[in-house]
């Protein structure tokens, strides 16, 4: 099995075979909102619960912790542990969850820290049932070449003790991304991985689904924006 497996298979159907997800990307990649709308998806579409562990340890903002209260009635139970100041903290229950029958999703950011912690499942991540996903963002800096991507990934997938991942792209500017610029980094995705994998899904704003859904073959998620603060326009 080489780094990126899965190629022929669309987020979507995973969804439907693993239980075990693991999300990975750098602040700014969209994944603690994407992390939310697999969580919901997957509570909706089969009644099962939903467990989210938040272990992005990189950020104060925009972090899946914050829609705690909300998705509780949702079915997702969302697990976390506060932090003092920047101390790194480790989060109870995962490996109880990996092995259950719910659905375990870790949001596990960009850091190193988090992801040595992740590490300490890589018996259960392993398996059959479990996924890691790579969000790839490519209007974001640590995503401006495929060296930069490659070294990043390594590097947590190193510290994980995981040797392969799933990719999925993420094009977008912030709640206000146009179907042009979404297409824009549809195309240098496929730029910065060609001959390296195939990347067949990705994640659009609801808004403009139907429209770029016509505009390309890949298999398109249409993500709801819940991470949103009043300062925000």
């Amino acid at each position: 099995m080489g780094l990126f497996y899965e190629a022929d298979r669309t987020f979507e159907q995973l969804m439907d075979e693993k239980k075990n997800f693991v999300f990975i990307g750098e602040a700014g990649s969209g994944k603690s909102e994407l992390v939310l709308n697999v969580a919901v998806k997957l509570a909706e579409k089969t009644g099962k619960p939903v467990d989210l562990f938040d272990l992005d340890q990189t950020k104060p903002l925009y972090r899946s912790r914050d829609m705690k209260d909300e998705f509780a009635g949702r079915g997702v139970n969302i697990i976390y542990q506060d932090q003092y100041l920047d101390a790194p903290v480790m989060v109870g229950g995962v490996r109880v969850s990996l092995m259950s029958d719910n659905y375990t999703l870790l949001d596990i950011g960009g850091g190193h820290q988090a992801a040595k912690f992740a590490g300490a499942y890589s018996d259960l991540l392993s398996k059959d049932d479990s996924v890691p996903v790579y969000i790839i963002n490519p209007y974001r800096p640590w995503t401006k070449d495929v060296d930069s991507i490659d070294g990043t990934m390594r590097h947590i997938l190193g510290s994980m003790k995981l040797d392969h991942i799933y990719m999925l792209a993420n094009p977008n500017l912030g709640c206000a991304t146009t179907v042009n610029e979404f297409m824009e980094g549809l195309d240098k995705v496929d730029r910065l991985l060609d001959g390296f994998t195939e990347v067949n899904s990705a994640c659009v704003r609801r808004e403009i689904f139907e429209e770029a859904s016509a505009l390309t073959d890949k298999a398109l998620i249409p993500v709801d924006l819940y991470l949103t603060y009043s300062w925000v326009d």
